[in-house]
């Protein structure tokens, strides 16, 4: 088994990606192979296998993530975005795995995208996210597809989310409810902030000690408040170092 992770640009460093391995350690019980897909290995754990980016495919941001699906793979791999926290036990996810195919996470925060299709058509949003995915098999066509004509698809969505809920849908499934929620967004259908009402930059961030893990998304993100400030900054980890502590 693989547990996958990857570093691209300076948004994170390589303390992103040890604490993320020392995260696995302690709540992965199953052997597993850590690996970080990265240009720049500067003091990266030593036990963890690098694997340099292909600079010539000229990618930026998340985009990288779908070079993940280049070749068919036997064994299963787990990939986890550089600000998740994992809070509990992850040996059972594992079990998720379904050959040719993606296992997501399910934004269960979002519940009003279950039934506003055509605003979900119009601005390509929707109610997965990427920051876990757990496959085996053949999904090379997710990456052969986007290569064919890769400025297309990144001018049309921002991100891999948009394009595998648009153009690859027959090839991911969801984690169970219960297993993720989001710092920033909510936790459930009766526990988010509500989009109508905006969002404030002291608005409460959302914390449940029961899930395994925390999605940090939208941690740093470009989008700032007032220009000067982000939604979701590193006060947003504050007392969760005992996870990788």
């Amino acid at each position: 088994m693989n547990i996958v992770c990857l570093k691209w640009g300076d948004k994170f460093s390589h303390e992103h990606v040890n604490r993320l391995y020392h995260m696995c350690k302690k709540n992965m019980q199953d052997e597993f192979t850590f690996i970080c897909y990265t240009e720049n290995p500067e003091s990266i754990d030593k036990s963890i296998k690098i694997i340099p980016l292909d600079l010539s495919y000229d990618l930026e941001n998340w985009w990288w993530k779908l070079c993940l699906f280049q070749e068919q793979t036997d064994e299963v791999n787990i990939f986890f975005d550089l600000d998740v926290v994992i809070q509990k036990d992850i040996t059972h996810y594992k079990d998720y795995v379904a050959d040719n195919k993606i296992t997501l996470v399910k934004c269960y925060w979002k519940p009003w995208l279950e039934n506003t299709k055509a605003f979900v058509e119009e601005q390509f949003d929707m109610n997965i996210n990427s920051s876990v995915m757990i496959w085996k098999g053949d999904l090379t066509e997710v990456w052969n597809t986007f290569n064919h004509d890769p400025e297309f698809f990144m001018l049309k969505y921002n991100g891999i989310d948009s394009y595998l809920y648009f153009d690859q849908p027959e090839k991911i499934r969801f984690l169970p409810k219960g297993q993720v929620y989001s710092r920033l967004y909510g936790i459930d259908e009766n526990n988010h902030w509500n989009p109508k009402h905006g969002r404030k930059h002291d608005q409460h961030l959302f914390f449940d000690a029961e899930k395994n893990i925390c999605l940090f998304n939208g941690w740093r993100r470009k989008t700032e408040w007032n220009g000067t400030r982000y939604l979701l900054d590193n006060e947003g980890y504050n007392g969760f170092e005992h996870y990788w502590n």
